[in-house]
């Protein structure tokens, strides 16, 4: 292979990678802005990841039951693309015949964003690339979260835009589009010491238990069940933390932590990334910004 052969081919190397570090870090940040409005909808009216649902495409909705039987949600999809389980492949649902156009009609200007080999019409990729690119397509919409549904043997992918949530037959709420929390800049209160504190301390105790077999599960479960009665100002049981490891309060794996307020309300949350897996999972805390000493947690999200 001749020099200028070669020092093309690194050029073109170094040129993909960097479209893909800056696509990478674009997801990254997507995640971040969605997330507050993915903890909104479960603060609003429990969405779950495992709701039931009904998804209507001749009326280009999108129907969520919850546990509480009357309580629904009827929102309104954006359907970004479909994976293929079988051959690995991700198909743009604009390119898709079996998806209406008026559920695809914002993917065409969002595809023309990403790295050429991304435009395609459909290219082989895996499960959690293709929620970040959900994620990505969610965050340039300011849409009020996204979902993705297996049928079959696809998955679909969707943002979610208007979500109607009914009381009965009556609306509830009707929840826009758009930014429903407000970023405190300074945590004077210290909120996010506190729970961090609080995470090392259960941590310690899963350490002890796990892998350097000093206590007992009786005696690790209570010690555990200590520590979260100094932080909780709600001491139902239903809230008491298992014993897990790897830990879920392992500060190496969590990220992205904020102080936030719902708008128009009092209502205050810390909330962080958890980097545990390849898809960041987002975890909140609701705080009593005004509690005194340690026990500031109302619940967690």
């Amino acid at each position: 292979m001749t020099r200028v052969k070669i020092l093309i081919l690194f050029t073109m190397f170094s040129f993909f990678g960097k479209a893909q570090d800056k696509l990478d870090s674009l997801i990254a940040q997507a995640y971040s802005t969605i997330r507050y409005n993915q903890l909104y909808q479960q603060i609003l009216w429990d969405y779950r990841p495992t709701n039931e649902y009904i998804f209507d495409q001749e009326k280009g909705t999108i129907t969520y039951i919850t546990d509480d039987p009357n309580i629904s949600a009827i929102a309104v999809p954006k359907v970004l693309g479909t994976f293929n389980l079988d051959d690995k492949t991700f198909l743009w649902a604009d390119k898709n015949s079996s998806i209406q156009k008026k559920l695809s009609n914002k993917v065409e200007d969002f595809r023309k964003k990403l790295p050429r080999k991304y435009q395609q019409d459909k290219f082989v990729t895996n499960v959690d690339f293709s929620r970040g690119l959900l994620a990505y397509f969610s965050a340039e919409l300011g849409a009020n979260g996204f979902d993705l549904n297996r049928q079959g043997r696809t998955i679909i992918y969707f943002a979610l835009m208007q979500i109607d949530v009914y009381e009965g037959k009556k609306i509830k709420y009707a929840i826009k589009p758009e930014p429903h929390f407000d970023i405190l800049q300074n945590d004077k209160l210290m909120v996010i010491e506190k729970v961090k504190e609080m995470h090392q301390k259960q941590l310690e105790i899963n350490h002890k238990f796990y892998n350097l077999k000093e206590l007992s599960s009786e005696d690790a479960f209570k010690a555990i069940r200590e520590v979260h009665l100094k932080y909780w100002l709600n001491e139902d049981q239903y809230y008491f933390p298992a014993l897990g490891w790897p830990c879920n309060y392992d500060q190496q794996f969590t990220s992205d932590w904020a102080v936030i307020k719902l708008k128009n309300l009092e209502r205050f949350f810390v909330v962080y990334n958890s980097n545990q897996s390849s898809v960041p999972q987002v975890y909140g805390y609701e705080i009593q910004i005004n509690g005194t000493g340690q026990k500031i947690i109302i619940g967690s999200y």
